[in-house]
């Protein structure tokens, strides 16, 4: 019953290669080392005079570890921005653009082509990386979901989103293949009608899929939403300040990105057949900013599609068996919806709470 997610990249560590900067451990290790020198000199030479401003910001030989830790810190940054760039997980720019050629044989999609002198716009790198991780999906001959999710989101960069069901999910039989796609906005309706049949054909060439599978590819419909949010802040902060942010994470949660390096740094979607809970609204509107003490949402049921009460586990049961009859269509419905936020009001009002 639930959608095929690729392998969230974010979740893992890259490697224990790269290291936590710690300026004030290197500063403190190299006075440690510098005063157990300095009192083995004045055993040989007693007229050396004792450590005793070592701490002093204004010692010379304090200004002059600092400057040593502020370099070794820096290097060693470097060091770790290196290592990133090797992996998948870390690397940006250029280096993903390598790793996806040699390791995956998969480069980045066109978003807009080039016109004379304008320069195409390509993938971002989040997006690009979370289609390498599917890539070896598409390795396989037997035509895993991963497969169709690949191969649909690489026909074209005007492909925002896929999903792939089939007997599995209840929607049809196999071996029928039902891809759903979400395109990217502002296209128009000979540009979608366009965009399907790009995705047809991507999908329907032999060497991409078994030949006993019967694929077809349609878009999701828009579920329009808005989200309305209340606010309790503590007095004294800046209220403004505590509402933008609260309202970027929501537009963070609802954009349907399945991760995020950063600020501000767009990643892949996730919105055909997603759920849109409230109190996860409420949840990603607090976040954890000290200032919000509470947050409420007007309807905390009403979240944005939510499953038909008739698609259960029961209901799937016999999926793979020969007398099993694909549910009815208003049953399997919130699979092809694809919610897309609107408008975004937060409110708030000041209330005095202790810090306690």
């Amino acid at each position: 019953m639930s959608r095929f997610t690729p392998v969230d990249l974010s979740l893992y560590p890259i490697s224990d290669v790269i290291e936590a900067l710690d300026f004030e451990s290197y500063l403190a290790r190299d006075r440690a080392e510098f005063t157990t020198r300095w009192e083995a000199r004045r055993v040989t030479n007693p007229a050396l005079p004792p450590i005793d401003t070592l701490l002093l910001e204004s010692d010379p030989a304090s200004v002059v570890m600092e400057v040593g830790s502020y370099r070794e810190t820096l290097l060693r940054g470097r060091i770790n921005d290196r290592v990133r760039a090797l992996t998948l997980a870390g690397a940006l720019g250029r280096a993903l653009d390598h790793i996806g050629v040699t390791y995956y044989r998969t480069p980045r999609r066109e978003i807009v082509p080039a016109i004379g002198a304008t320069p195409a716009v390509m993938e971002d790198d989040e997006t690009y990386r979370q289609r390498l991780a599917l890539a070896p999906e598409s390795w396989s001959t037997a035509g895993p979901v991963g497969a169709y999710l690949f191969w649909a989101l690489s026909a074209s960069g005007d492909v925002l989103d896929v999903a792939a069901y089939s007997e599995d999910e209840g929607v049809c039989l196999a071996p029928r293949i039902r891809v759903v796609i979400l395109p990217r906005d502002a296209l128009t309706v000979d540009q979608k009608a366009a965009l399907l049949v790009t995705v047809q054909d991507a999908l329907s060439r032999i060497r991409l899929r078994p030949l006993g599978d019967l694929v077809t590819v349609e878009l999701a419909s828009d579920l329009d939403f808005d989200v309305t949010a209340h606010l309790k802040i503590r007095q004294g902060a800046s209220a403004a300040i505590v509402v933008a942010e609260a309202e970027k994470r929501v537009r963070q949660y609802c954009s349907g990105r399945l991760r995020w390096i950063g600020d501000d740094v767009p990643g892949p979607i996730w919105l055909i057949g997603r759920r849109m809970r409230q109190a996860t609204i409420a949840a990603a509107a607090l976040g954890t900013d000290a200032n919000v003490v509470e947050v409420s949402v007007p309807d905390p049921a009403g979240d944005v599609n939510p499953p038909d009460p008739g698609y259960t586990e029961a209901a799937l049961a016999g999926v793979g068996s020969p007398a099993f009859v694909p549910l009815a269509d208003p049953i399997t419905a919130h699979l092809f919806k694809a919610p897309r936020l609107g408008n975004v009001s937060v409110t708030y009002e000041l209330v005095a709470e202790s810090w306690s």
